[in-house]
């Protein structure tokens, strides 16, 4: 049975004079929500260093990642570099809900830099501020330059323009 990449072991860090100590995570993942998700090319890259604090371990650092997402308003994907930063504790006795357990003398850090990642992620994406979305009747791209009468139509005050014509 292979060993988990996010299985770090900290035996040597839960002594009391242990010095911290520095580990690189890279690994490709498949996290992400409906709209957003990590690239699995290029691989998640995490930094972390690991300290002894009382009654377990702070985790500080670092993670890097490349996501896919979906503009909220027009519907286009893109992809962008982001990075998060990394601050968690592990406490021995997992009775804490805000730090994560340690399981003997292994701490399994895939849930805490998940929680990190998905947490960094915006909650609505668009692809630029000036992005004006679908046009509702046809959803085409706003973002495109109009054609013909169909420039006309985008506009819904459009088919009152033949009421301000008088009649001959």
């Amino acid at each position: 049975m292979t060993r988990s990449p996010f299985l770090l072991n900290a035996s040597d860090l839960l002594g009391k004079d242990a010095s911290p100590r520095s580990e690189t995570i890279e690994i490709s993942v498949d996290w992400g929500t409906e709209l957003i998700h990590v690239l699995p090319e290029p691989p998640l890259v995490a930094d972390l260093m690991l300290h002894h604090v009382s009654g377990g371990l702070a985790v500080t650092g670092r993670v890097t990642f490349t996501t896919e997402e979906s503009c909220i308003r027009c519907l286009q994907t893109t992809t962008t570099d982001r990075s998060a930063p990394i601050a968690a504790l592990f406490d021995r006795s997992g009775d804490d809900e805000e730090s994560y357990p340690i399981d003997g003398h292994d701490i399994d850090v895939e849930q805490m830099l998940r929680d990190e990642v998905l947490l960094s992620l915006p909650i609505v994406h668009t692809c630029g501020e000036d992005c004006p979305g679908l046009v509702n009747s046809t959803g085409s791209d706003l973002n495109t330059e109009p054609s013909g009468e169909e420039g006309e139509a985008r506009s819904p005050f459009s088919v009152l323009k033949d009421l301000l014509e008088p009649e001959d």
